[in-house]
C-alpha cells in the first residue's frame, strides 16, 4: 500500500509538471530573411500500401498548389487493391510514380522512404541540396492552402533544417465520432503545445506527416536517411538532432489527416508508434554522451523514449488505485476516501479540461464542425484520461510485439475518402 502510494505520488508530480510545462509553451514566429535569386525546390514523398481510397484526392489538393518547382513523387508498395490505377488516372507532370515489386516491397514506410530518396538524388543532382526541400506526407495528407508559402519563409533561414507541420483529424470536421474528436484535441492542441515546448529545449520531433527536410541534411545518412523503425519519423528526429541539425515547428503550416474511427484500428495504430518508440531505446545512451543538446533538451527526449514504460507503470497504478479505491468505499465512506476520489477526479479532468477549452479557441470555425459544438468538446476534455486509459491494450501488445521480435509494420485501414 506504501510503495503504491509513493509512486503513485511521483508519477503525478512528474505528470503535472510535465503538463503545466507544455500548455504554458508558446510559439516563436519566425521571420523571413530576403535572399535574392534563392529558388526553392520541393520534392514530395507519399508512401503508398493499399491506399485507394485516398491517394486520388491527396494528389489532386497537391496539384491545386501554384508552387514553382514542385514534384510528387509516388510509392506504390506493391498494393493488393486499386492505388496503383488509381494513382495513374491522375496525369500530370509533376507526378513521379516509383513502383516496388516484390521482392523489394512491403518492406515498411522507412524502404519506401528511401527509394524515393534515391531518385531524387538523382534527379535533383545539379540543383543546390540546400534549396531542396524533402517534404513526407501519407497518403491522406492535405496541406493548408498557404503551406510552401511558409516554408519559404521559415527555409530562408539557412540554420533551419526541418520543420514539422501541425495536425488536424480532417474527418473530425464530418462524419467523426468520439474518438476522431478526442484525437483532433489531442493532435492539434496536447502534441501541438508539445512541440511548442520542444522549440524551446529545441527538440521538436518530426512526424510521420507533414515534415519538411533539406536535402542536404539527408545527404549525410548517404543512402538511408530513414531506418527500419516502426517510429521512422523520430529515429530520423534523434539521428538530426545528434548531428546538431536545427528543427522547428509552426502552428501556422497545418497538415489534415484522417484519424481512425474504430477502437481496434485505434489500438493497432498506437501499439506500432509505442513499439516504434521502444526500438529507438538503443540511442539513449548516445543522447547522454552528445554535445549536441542541452540538459533540458536530453531530459526532454528521454522523457519521450521512457513514455511507453512510464506509461505501462502509470496503467497498472491507476488499476489498483481504482480497485483499492472500490474496496475501500465499500467498506466504508471515510474523510480519506471522499478526498481520495476528489483528487483522482481533478488529477483526471484537469489537464483534458484545459486542452478542451484551448481547442474551442483557436479552432474558430468549431460550429462547422459537425456532432462537435463546444459542449461536447468540454465533454472530451473530462473524459480525456479515458481516452489515455483506452490504450493500455496498445502498450501491452507494443511490448508483446517487441519482446516476441515482431517487426512487421501493422497497416490501419483508411477511411472513405473525407
Amino acid at each position: 500500500m506504501g510503495v503504491i502510494y509513493v509512486i503513485s505520488m511521483i508519477s503525478i508530480s512528474v505528470y503535472y509538471i510535465y503538463i503545466t510545462m507544455i500548455k504554458s509553451a508558446k510559439e516563436l514566429y519566425i521571420e523571413a530573411l530576403f535572399i535574392p535569386n534563392r529558388k526553392v525546390h520541393y520534392a514530395v514523398v507519399i508512401p503508398c500500401f493499399n491506399e485507394e481510397k485516398v491517394i486520388k484526392e491527396t494528389l489532386l489538393s497537391l496539384l491545386r498548389f501554384s508552387t514553382e518547382n514542385l514534384t510528387i513523387y509516388v510509392v506504390d508498395d506493391d498494393s493488393a487493391d486499386d492505388t496503383l490505377k488509381v494513382i495513374t488516372g491522375v496525369s500530370d507532370s509533376r507526378i513521379k510514380l516509383i513502383e516496388k515489386k516484390k521482392p523489394n516491397a512491403q518492406k515498411g514506410k522507412g524502404h519506401s522512404l528511401n527509394v524515393a530518396y534515391r531518385k531524387i538524388l538523382q534527379d535533383y543532382r545539379q540543383i543546390d541540396s540546400n534549396q531542396v526541400i524533402v517534404t513526407v506526407l501519407d497518403a491522406d495528407g492535405f496541406l493548408c492552402e498557404d503551406a510552401f508559402n511558409i516554408a519559404d519563409r521559415i527555409f530562408s533561414h539557412s540554420d533551419i533544417h526541418g520543420i514539422q507541420a501541425r495536425v488536424r483529424i480532417i474527418n473530425n470536421y464530418k462524419g467523426g465520432n468520439w474518438l476522431t474528436l478526442l484525437q483532433d484535441i489531442e493532435f492539434y492542441e496536447v502534441i501541438g503545445n508539445i512541440q511548442k515546448l520542444r522549440m524551446k529545449t529545441k527538440t521538436v520531433g518530426l512526424g510521420g506527416n507533414g515534415q519538411f527536410t533539406r536535402l542536404s541534411v539527408l545527404k549525410k545518412f548517404e543512402d538511408i536517411p530513414w531506418n527500419d523503425c516502426l517510429l521512422e519519423d523520430y529515429d530520423l528526429t534523434i539521428r538530426l538532432l545528434l548531428n546538431n541539425e536545427r528543427i522547428v515547428y509552426t502552428d501556422r503550416l497545418i497538415i489534415y489527416q484522417q484519424g481512425v474511427t474504430s477502437y481496434q484500428r485505434y489500438i493497432k495504430q498506437r501499439s506500432r508508434w509505442i513499439q516504434g518508440s521502444l526500438q529507438c531505446h538503443f540511442y539513449v545512451f548516445r543522447l547522454f554522451k552528445t554535445n549536441s543538446l542541452s540538459k533540458i533538451g536530453k531530459l526532454e527526449m528521454l522523457y519521450f523514449l521512457l513514455q511507453p514504460y512510464y506509461n505501462l507503470i502509470n496503467s497498472v497504478i491507476l488499476i489498483i488505485s481504482i480497485r483499492m479505491l472500490g474496496h475501500s468505499l465499500l467498506e466504508e465512506m471515510t474523510l480519506k476516501s471522499v478526498l481520495t476520489i476528489l483528487l483522482m477526479a481533478f488529477i483526471t479532468v484537469y489537464p483534458g479540461l484545459t486542452f478542451s477549452k484551448r481547442y474551442i479557441k483557436e479552432t474558430r470555425d468549431i460550429e462547422t464542425i459537425e456532432n462537435s459544438p463546444k459542449i461536447r468538446c468540454y465533454l472530451g476534455g473530462i473524459f480525456m484520461y479515458l481516452y489515455i486509459f483506452l490504450t493500455i491494450p496498445s502498450i501491452l501488445l507494443a511490448f508483446a510485439r517487441q519482446l516476441a521480435g515482431k517487426k512487421s509494420w501493422i497497416k490501419t485501414k483508411r477511411e472513405e475518402n473525407v
